[in-house]
């Protein structure tokens, strides 16, 4: 990929803090994570199914990126590849692009209740909303009985 001159010693303005990280975190399990996984794996069904597969963000080849030429990658995306380019026309401002950047740096200290969280922020359907919906009043003993009568469908 040709990185424009000017994206090489380009720096993140937003200081590595919890707060951004958390900003970073939640954008990206919103909008990357159905393709780069919650982990940064690449590891989901649309990731495994895209050429070329999106990389590893945890390795030593994504993190030993310069923080411009990650900005550059998310906000111009990768020709000939299923990643799109996310500049401001496309909704996403800069902040949120240099606090995706932060979060893709702390990838590789992922811990598992940040992992845990993110199943949380990642996009539902209807039907999976509904069904934790029924879970979580069934953990409650609320209203048991609908769930026993409920037909299931596939």
């Amino acid at each position: 990929m040709a990185l424009p001159s000017q994206y090489q010693t380009l720096k993140n303005p937003f200081p590595m803090s919890p707060e951004n990280v958390r900003a970073g975190m939640e954008h990206f399990a919103d909008h990357c994570a159905i393709c780069h996984a919650n982990d940064g794996s690449g590891d989901t069904p649309f990731g495994k199914n895209l050429y070329p597969k999106p990389p590893d963000m945890r390795r030593a080849e994504t993190q030993g990126k310069p923080d411009g030429e990650l900005y550059y990658t998310i906000q111009n995306g990768v020709r000939l590849s299923g990643m799109p380019a996310f500049r401001e026309d496309h909704g996403t401002p800069d902040a949120d692009t240099w606090k995706l950047v932060l979060f893709i740096r702390h990838l590789p200290q992922l811990a598992s209740d940040e992992l845990k969280e993110m199943e949380n922020l990642n996009p539902k359907t209807d039907e999976e909303r509904r069904e934790e919906s029924e879970e979580q009043k069934f953990l409650r003993g609320e209203n048991p009985q609908s769930m026993k009568h409920e037909a299931h469908h596939h």
